[in-house]
């Protein structure tokens, strides 16, 4: 992702690292919605509604992905974290 490259890489190491963080622990927190929209399908009533709130989730976990593995190649290492 060209544009996320040419905003970070001029950035110092510190600031891009605590982007970088920030980007893990946002895309952990978007998995977990996805496990709990999962979890919902088996659950509902209307298992389109429900469905289709995994399918969205699991797109925002996926853009996420791709934006904190941009961010990683930037940086060029994993940073450490407080709970790993």
């Amino acid at each position: 992702m060209r544009p996320i490259v040419g905003l970070t890489e001029s950035l110092p190491k510190d600031i891009l690292e605590g982007l970088v963080v920030e980007a893990m622990y946002r895309h952990r927190y978007l998995r977990d919605v996805a496990n709990l929209r999962h979890a919902d399908i088996s659950q509902a009533e209307s298992n389109l509604q429900a469905r289709s709130a995994y399918v969205r989730a699991m797109i925002d976990m996926h853009a996420q992905q791709t934006v904190l593995s941009t961010l990683l190649d930037v940086l060029g290492y994993i940073p450490k974290t407080p709970n790993g």
